[in-house]
């Protein structure tokens, strides 16, 4: 496993993943700090009317590596509808940009570090196993949690319940 002791910030995703819902407390992923590929502090906040899809992956884990052109190509089919999907990258920031190069992956993706495996397990990954995904409806609201590769009718028929 790749070390992920360095200091995190936060993100401007979209306008759409950015801004909290008046008076919600923060969840543990508004809480989280990420960073982008380019270096650049990143966070993450659900609702605003778009549905979210957090999946948790990294370069060594050959099953996250195998779902993810599943997942980028859903991300720009959902787009138009309302969906977003977000990769964090449980690796380093060389690590996630060398593989991003050679998979031609284009959804967005914020790298982790040591606390995002805390964040993992506060939203329901308690075995601290990966790929990871969690998907938070319109308003915010965590709605789902699947942890392993995923097909892509599970992944499809699980979001659009909230779409």
């Amino acid at each position: 496993m790749r070390s992920f002791q360095h200091k995190l910030a936060h993100l401007i995703l979209s306008g759409a993943l950015l801004l909290p819902l008046a008076g919600n407390a923060a969840t543990p992923l508004e809480s989280a700090s990420f960073t982008t590929t380019s270096g650049q502090p990143g966070k993450l906040v659900a609702g605003q009317g778009r549905v979210l899809v957090v999946n948790f992956w990294a370069t060594w884990c050959g099953p996250c590596r195998e779902e993810l052109p599943m997942l980028d190509r859903l991300s720009k089919q959902w787009k138009s509808q309302g969906i977003e999907v977000v990769g964090v990258a449980m690796d380093t920031r060389v690590e996630v940009n060398n593989f991003l190069k050679f998979s031609k992956v284009s959804l967005p993706v914020l790298i982790g570090d040591a606390e995002t495996l805390s964040l993992a397990r506060a939203l329901g990954n308690t075995q601290g196993g990966l790929p990871f995904t969690v998907v938070f409806d319109k308003q915010g609201k965590q709605v789902a949690t699947l942890l392993g590769k995923l097909d892509e009718k599970t992944i499809t028929d699980t979001v659009m319940r909230y779409r």
